[in-house]
């Protein structure tokens, strides 16, 4: 067995997939034992600290349950209840270093959320920088740090999706990933689009993106997706035309995002250029064109936009059991980091 202990959690392709194997076969067992993953205490007296600079439901919550079947504590402090500042220049509050080197004395493990669009220093929106100050508290943290959805990743929400499609597909070899962008009115970043991209990439699978032309990808995550498919020989495709991308597709994910322009764009300008596109979402009639394809989404989907409700409440819909699967994960995650080897080995 691989010793993790101390690892951070920032993105799939920083860990080895021998090593990700490792972490998903133990969320297999986890998953399998039912009730009794619930009393574990292999945690007992270890304390998570979760920083939610955005929104988040299944995160939140799933981490939260992980920790405390565990047998470990959380603390989820409010933002606005912290000195922490997240710009880097004198007066306007603790830096990361100075927060991260006392937080260490207190707990065990770091999460941080930083999902969507940052503002540097100056108030400029600016593309990666929720990553960077993830990195950055990471840098400074002796004790292992989670990314719970940066503006460019979500690693464990990604492994999470791939043990569901491990789960209804078995082995994924040669199979087609598709991700599109869909309509929506909701702005979002696409860090889970690239986060699945990557690990479909990672097991075995052809990957697919596609979106209107000038909503790219971020090029450093799109070059590391490409670089991914090309070690194991696979298909990599950027496409503007959804029709003919999700041909024979067997995974369907349908997720807006802002486009590449949005940091210099106003938010209403955004929305008014991605209305032109409302016929972008999966349907009935896109979902024929496929291999009989699963539908996945890291919610919430916006039904009526991004998915048709009778897809979404489908028989090719695996949201759900998709979403329950954050649990399992995060909980061999939190064991395969915080845990002696020697603990694991006895579940």
């Amino acid at each position: 067995m691989i010793n993790l202990k101390g690892r951070d959690v920032l993105t799939t392709n920083e860990w080895k997939k021998e090593e990700l194997d490792q972490v998903l076969d133990l969320a297999f067992k986890l998953k399998a034992m039912g009730e009794k993953a619930r009393s574990l205490d292999i945690l007992k007296g270890k304390t998570l600290l979760l920083y939610f600079f955005r929104s988040s439901t299944r995160t939140r919550l799933s981490f939260s349950a992980a920790m405390q079947q565990l047998g470990g504590f959380v603390q989820v402090p409010e933002p606005e209840g912290l000195r922490l500042s997240l710009e880097d220049r004198p007066g306007v509050g603790e830096s990361l270093k100075d927060t991260a080197r006392v937080t260490d004395r207190y707990v065990d493990c770091v999460g941080i959320r930083l999902s969507g669009p940052i503002s540097d220093k100056n108030g400029v929106l600016r593309p990666g920088l929720g990553d960077a100050i993830t990195r950055k508290y990471a840098e400074f943290s002796k004790k292992p740090v989670i990314n719970l959805a940066c503006d460019m990743q979500h690693p464990t929400q990604a492994l999470a999706d791939l043990m569901v499609l491990k789960e209804n597909m078995g082995d994924l070899k040669g199979k087609k990933f598709v991700a599109h962008w869909a309509y929506s009115p909701i702005v979002r970043h696409y860090t889970s689009t690239q986060a699945d991209a990557l690990i479909a990439a990672t097991y075995g699978m052809d990957v697919t993106v596609a979106y209107p032309e000038g909503y790219d990808l971020d090029p450093e995550t799109e070059s590391i997706i490409r670089n991914e498919c090309a070690k194991n020989r696979l298909k990599f495709e950027i496409s503007h035309d959804l029709k003919s991308a999700v041909e024979g597709a067997d995974v369907v994910f349908p997720r807006t995002w802002v486009s590449p322009n949005f940091y210099i764009r106003t938010r209403e300008e955004e929305l008014r250029i991605a209305a032109k596109y409302k016929d972008w979402r999966l349907t009935e009639n896109l979902l024929k064109r496929t291999n009989n394809a699963r539908f996945i989404h890291v919610m919430p989907f916006d039904r009526g936009n991004e998915v048709d409700d009778s897809i979404a409440d489908g028989p090719n819909s695996l949201v759900y059991d998709q979403a329950e699967n954050l649990l399992h994960v995060r909980k061999a995650f939190l064991a395969s980091i915080l845990a002696d080897v020697s603990v694991l080995k006895k579940i």
